[in-house]
């Protein structure tokens, strides 16, 4: 079980990777970039541009490499937040950003979870029970993003 401490501490690790993600989000969407944490410290996703037509929420993973795992994971909250931003608006557009030791991925939100030969899935929902960081488990759904979808944040060109 985590202490206090230690949960302040995730949470001030987490806060931190975000200022520091956030210039090299404003250089790959070339545009303003609003940390959405400032209006709402509860966002399901930590940033958006002005217009609200781009959202982006940041995973810090600090303590592995991107080749430790074969998906990364984020909360299905977010995705089921997407849907209802991709409803009020078709031409909003989501990511996710995981921050590594040795790198940074990027995915496209894609709610399209199987290639189209109907077999190869992108993406899949999967129900967990653990410790996610508040020092007691917990029930909760999460999207497990196969890696080999994502791509290096470094080669990734927004258009």
């Amino acid at each position: 079980m985590k202490h206090k401490a230690d949960l302040k501490r995730d949470l001030k690790i987490g806060e931190i990777g975000e200022k520091k993600v956030h210039p090299f989000l404003i250089s790959k969407f070339k545009e303003s970039i609003v940390n959405n944490n400032d209006e709402n410290k509860y966002a399901n996703f930590d940033f958006r541009n002005e217009n609200r037509d781009l959202w982006i929420e940041h995973k810090e993973r600090y303590r592995y490499r991107s080749t430790s795992f074969n998906t990364y994971f984020f909360d299905e909250v977010k995705l089921n937040r997407f849907k209802k931003l991709k409803e009020e608006n078709p031409n909003v557009r989501g990511f996710i950003v995981w921050t590594f030791q040795d790198c940074r991925k990027i995915w496209e939100v894609d709610l399209n979870d199987t290639h189209e030969d109907g077999e190869t899935i992108k993406w899949y929902i999967e129900h967990q029970h653990r410790d996610f960081g508040k020092g007691y488990k917990q029930h909760r759904e999460v999207v497990n993003v196969f890696a080999d979808e994502t791509m290096k944040f470094d080669d990734f060109v927004f258009n």
